[in-house]
């Protein structure tokens, strides 16, 4: 195939993205644009996928442990495993925790989980790079990307070797977050459940997988106008679906909401519902505190805290800006380290030392010395490349998915078998979609 057909054949196949819904609002963006998809694959054999997918497995029941301690007992902090001032300057935990301690104890708090790991360009190391467990998206891209491969460059797929189909994944996360309602008191059965999509609407920058999810799943999309707190006939504190009452419809108990709004838009009282035993939050109001970057040092403490067990993947070496010893190298250092605020989505505020100029390195030091504990600091990775279709090569990361169910046997945790292979823009070293990037579709290759 010549250059011009195979541009052609990638027109068509984004033409067909969009036909699909498949985009995203990147940061700044005026509108929603389609998720581009590069179509030369990732392959990730088998073996090194089971390797990699064990360390997340142990890494999300270790966060969702924490999260439920750190909201009860707090054994961890008496412990002094973890310094409570730690969670005392995070803002997610400040500003979310109220209702985080509201969730019912013992139960799953991450039920879906994404982990965005890097490989060492030099050595080959994977290591975790970040943990999303407030509302971790990407999966519905991940399968798109595989779609398109199958569709628009089927050639591929058909010279390969046996490669993992990922079909079922998105299936499986809706059984997940319908086995959210475990954790209420209704005994409501999860088929039986109503799981409401909190959702800002189509302004949203991941209203596209939103919707997906929402289809998928048979779940209600509502914004929080279009949900109530209000007393059952029994006088118990319930959450209702709203969304039908103008046209003469009659309210709809909710049991699970599935979280892609901010916690401070939940409808008030929700907190009263939710300790109530009336309805389940997935993933669970205060989790954002667990995607600090601060916090994110102590995970494999927790590891270790928690389940005994030793980390089975790497993590970068991190230095916490709240300190004084450790702030005094890196404001040294900051032209040579990845200085990101604790509290940072997206990529947002974050500098690369060795892509600054003197006058950012300078502005950094000076919000480092004004707020230290805003920031941590990191030993920047050689993120490893892959050759793109026009030509060169590109940064990319990894994102994994993790779900966690409570049963009858107690919390499992599994991978889906499918990953989001993100690529950076050209020139970029930061790898995130909302900075304007585009994926690949990740081949898990049979052994």
């Amino acid at each position: 195939m010549d250059a011009a057909q195979m541009r052609h054949r990638l027109r068509v196949a984004h033409g067909d993205l969009r036909r699909r819904g498949v985009t995203f609002r990147a940061a700044g963006g005026d509108g929603h644009v389609v998720f581009p998809v590069d179509p030369l694959p990732r392959r990730i054999g088998e073996a090194e996928w089971d390797r990699l997918a064990a360390g997340v497995r142990q890494r999300a029941r270790a966060l969702d442990l924490f999260l439920d301690d750190v909201y009860g007992p707090a054994e961890i902090l008496r412990a002094g495993v973890v310094p409570r001032q730690v969670l005392e300057r995070s803002p997610e935990f400040r500003g979310a925790g109220e209702l985080g301690r509201r969730v019912r104890p013992g139960g799953v708090r991450v039920h879906v989980y994404g982990s965005d790991l890097v490989q060492d360009a030099v050595t080959g190391r994977w290591c975790i790079l970040e943990d999303n467990l407030r509302m971790p998206s990407g999966m519905t891209f991940a399968l798109e990307a595989r779609r398109m491969t199958q569709v628009h460059f089927p050639e591929l797929l058909a010279g390969a070797p046996a490669v993992l189909d990922p079909s079922g994944a998105l299936e499986e996360m809706c059984m997940t977050l319908r086995c959210a309602v475990h954790a209420c008191t209704t005994g409501v059965e999860p088929a039986e459940a109503h799981v409401a999509v909190a959702t800002a609407g189509p302004d949203d920058s991941t209203w596209a997988e939103q919707t997906a999810v929402a289809r998928a799943g048979g779940f209600t999309l509502l914004t929080p106008a279009e949900m109530v707190v209000d007393a059952d006939d029994h006088g118990v504190p319930v959450l209702w679906d709203i969304s039908g009452a103008a046209g003469g419809e009659s309210r709809r108990r909710v049991d699970v909401v599935y979280l892609r709004v901010v916690e401070s838009r939940l409808p008030d009282r929700t907190g009263d519902a939710v300790a109530a035993g009336t309805v389940a939050i997935a993933n669970a109001p205060g989790n954002g505190v667990a995607d600090d970057k601060a916090v994110y040092t102590f995970v494999p403490a927790m590891i270790r805290h928690y389940l005994a067990e030793e980390p089975l993947l790497d993590q970068v070496r991190t230095w916490l800006c709240a300190d004084p010893r450790q702030l005094a190298e890196v404001i040294d250092r900051v032209g040579e380290l990845v200085v990101k605020p604790v509290d940072g989505y997206g990529g947002s505020g974050i500098t690369v030392g060795p892509e600054c100029t003197a006058a950012q390195i300078a502005e950094r030091r000076a919000e480092l010395r004004a707020a230290p504990e805003r920031f941590i600091a990191q030993e920047p990775v050689p993120l490893s490349t892959l050759p793109v279709l026009d030509g060169g090569e590109r940064h990319v990361d990894l994102r994994m998915f993790a779900h966690l169910r409570d049963g009858a046997s107690g919390v499992t945790a599994a991978v889906a078998p499918v990953g989001l292979t993100r690529v950076a823009p050209a020139g970029s070293t930061v790898v995130n979609s909302s900075r304007g990037g585009g994926a690949k579709d990740t081949w898990i290759v049979a052994r």
